[in-house]
């Protein structure tokens, strides 16, 4: 294997995995998901500035990570099932593209909560995080992020670069996310966080098969 190559599977490796495990990591230390403006803000005032410095960090890192790892994914399963990569990769980095823009609501949101009478801006947290661009990123980023990885799971089965219960746990993160959005702030963190948790089980095989040194699925 050429240098060049292998420091590529390598990246796309820490990729595969690093992108769910900053967003889990994230989602876990955040103040407040989902919520209203005041609430958010008032999450964010009484939070630990340190953990509430690693949750923005986090999300920061996954915002890098998850568009690189969905590339990776495709990559494994190019040559086997080149449409199945082809529309997944395309989904699945378009996307995750929008959730930088989402992490930044978060740092938005922090930064509010330390002004002085940070809480009058609520309502504009609320506008802003309504308005018509920021839903449309929402729109995209989960309808596209989550049909990619049922495909991923799929792809990756057939083309034997996972076995069975990875395919399944990848597969099952999608519909579970959308369950999360049936709860409210606690509820809605487990089931993120149990859905995140699936999807970075699931891609530890695929980490592993991108950085062996023959992969006879590789293109």
């Amino acid at each position: 294997m050429r240098g060049t190559e292998r420091v590529l599977r390598i990246v796309l490796a820490i990729a595969i995995v690093g992108g769910p495990l900053g967003y889990l990591v994230g989602g876990l230390l955040a103040p407040a998901i989902h919520t209203s403006g005041a609430s958010t803000i008032d999450a964010n005032a009484t939070a630990d500035p340190v953990t509430n410095a690693v949750h923005v960090a986090a999300f920061v890192i996954a915002s890098f990570l998850l568009p690189a790892g969905a590339a990776g994914l495709a990559y494994l399963c190019y040559r086997r099932m080149p449409w199945l990569a082809t529309i997944g990769g395309l989904l699945g980095v378009v996307g995750w593209l929008p959730f930088s823009a989402l992490a930044a609501l978060d740092d938005l949101a922090s930064t509010m909560a330390q002004l002085r009478d940070g809480g009058s801006y609520a309502a504009l947290l609320d506008q802003f995080t309504n308005d018509t661009v920021m839903n449309t990123y929402l729109v995209v980023y989960v309808v596209c992020h989550l049909v990619a990885y049922v495909l991923f799971g799929i792809g990756l089965y057939r083309a034997g670069a996972i076995p069975l219960w990875a395919a399944w746990a990848m597969i099952a993160s999608s519909p579970l996310t959308i369950v999360a959005f049936a709860f409210h702030d606690g509820g809605r963190t487990a089931v993120g966080v149990v859905a995140l948790a699936l999807l970075l089980i699931g891609g530890l095989p695929a980490a592993q098969a991108m950085v062996a040194a023959r992969r006879r699925t590789l293109p």
